[in-house]
């Protein structure tokens, strides 16, 4: 099959963000429920996992540039994340689970940035819309998020005059690591089926490779508009995702909703990005990258102003409509345009950067967000918008957006 490497990877990215969609909704109520921690002790587990995050991406990043094993050493990320859950699962205290973090995300750590690396490079040989192939990733987030918090809380719902209703049948533990690990597995194992050769893109032959030097980390580490994007994205972006990762705690612990309103905040948020991903490139090529840019992030701060102030759990999930907008500006926008600016000998440290940039981030964040959660949970939601804020000038008074938006577009 001759784009066998596009069928793979929108298999991988279904069951990397499936695995999220388990993982990422209940970890922090697991830890919080479960093992007893308090918001400021979640936050610090956070931050100490993305820091590692921070230091070991650009070093998975140019070990595989300078070696090629980009589909190696994703493997590797893949099986990490089995073995060393597994031990994260285990772990039963605060200290304990602090020392498992550093092992599980300094190994773990290359997954997204090298499935991005390589599953762009696919789109690009074959012509394909990356946006079709992300999308997979919002179809497994939204079908695992929905049903791990169905099979954990059980559903009640009256629908033409028949009643659906069930008892949950999993336990919370076994949501947060069950369904992850087996999903982190299967992608360990679909790797082995991609093209024998290596996902490169037109460019990156191999005497490009050969001629991967210093100088070309040290061009891309002072390249203006790459760090633009890595700056706006911190800002943007993260901010949001940090600020959503409380939601879970915040619409169970404190807007007293069942578990099972992660299904419906999954269905709610996520199913925009079904319809609007595949049409992304489309969608930025017609409005401008910075009209879209300022247009998203206004979306953002409306999405946090509901969440910041909304009582009602349903009202709550409404806001999460908006997040489609935020995922076309990252996935058909920010990584476009990181393939425009960056030289292709280095676009794999080029995107694990980005990955350290968005951990580092997310880590002080959700470190803030911890300590303002124990105070009130709405000064999570409050505190970002101010911080988006500061993107939305960024986005409007920028120049490398309108530069770029000049330059065709490669997606």
């Amino acid at each position: 099959m001759k784009n066998r490497g596009i069928l793979i990877s929108q298999l991988l990215f279904f069951m990397l963000f499936g695995s999220f969609g388990a993982f990422g909704s209940f970890i922090n109520l697991y830890l919080e429920q479960v093992i007893g921690l308090t918001g400021s002790q979640i936050g610090t587990i956070i931050l100490l996992g993305l820091i590692t995050t921070v230091v070991m991406n650009p070093i998975w990043g140019y070990l595989a540039d300078k070696t090629g094993k980009h589909v190696l050493l994703l493997k590797m990320g893949f099986l990490s994340s089995v073995i060393v859950g597994a031990l994260y699962y285990s772990a039963s205290n605060f200290l304990m689970i602090l020392m498992v973090v550093v092992l599980f995300e300094a190994l773990r750590a290359p997954i997204m940035g090298l499935l991005e690396f390589i599953s762009t490079n696919y789109s690009e040989q074959y012509g394909y819309d990356y946006g079709k192939v992300r999308v997979f990733a919002s179809v497994g987030f939204l079908i695992f998020a929905m049903l791990t918090g169905f099979l954990v809380a059980g559903m009640q719902l009256e629908f033409l005059g028949f009643m659906i209703a069930f008892d949950g049948v999993i336990n919370l533990e076994f949501a947060t690591f069950g369904i992850f690990l087996a999903l982190n597995f299967i992608a360990f194992c679909l790797l082995f089926l991609l093209p024998k050769t290596e996902a490169q893109s037109h460019s990156t032959s191999s005497e490009q490779k050969q001629a991967f030097r210093r100088a070309d980390v040290l061009h891309l580490l002072q390249n203006r508009r790459f760090l633009f994007i890595l700056a706006l994205t911190m800002i943007g972006f993260v901010t949001v995702d940090s600020a959503f990762s409380y939601s879970t705690m915040h619409l169970v612990t404190v807007l007293n909703a069942p578990e099972n309103i992660v299904s419906w905040n999954a269905l709610f948020m996520v199913t925009p990005e079904l319809i609007l991903l595949p049409i992304g490139t489309m969608l930025i090529l017609r409005f401008g990258f910075k009209k879209w840019y300022i247009f998203s992030i206004l979306t953002m701060m409306v999405r946090l102003f509901i969440y910041g102030y909304a009582t009602n759990p349903f009202v709550f999930i409404l806001g999460g409509v908006f997040h489609a907008i935020m995922i076309v500006m990252h996935i058909s926008g920010t990584i476009s345009y990181i393939r425009k600016v960056v030289p292709a000998p280095v676009l794999g440290l080029a995107f694990t950067i980005l990955a350290s940039s968005m951990a580092f981030s997310r880590g002080v964040l959700s470190f803030i967000f911890g300590w303002l959660y124990e105070i009130n949970s709405f000064f999570v939601f409050r505190a970002a918008i101010l911080i988006v804020l500061v993107a939305l000038i960024m986005a409007i008074k920028s120049k490398s957006l309108n530069e770029v938006e000049k330059e065709k577009v490669i997606i």
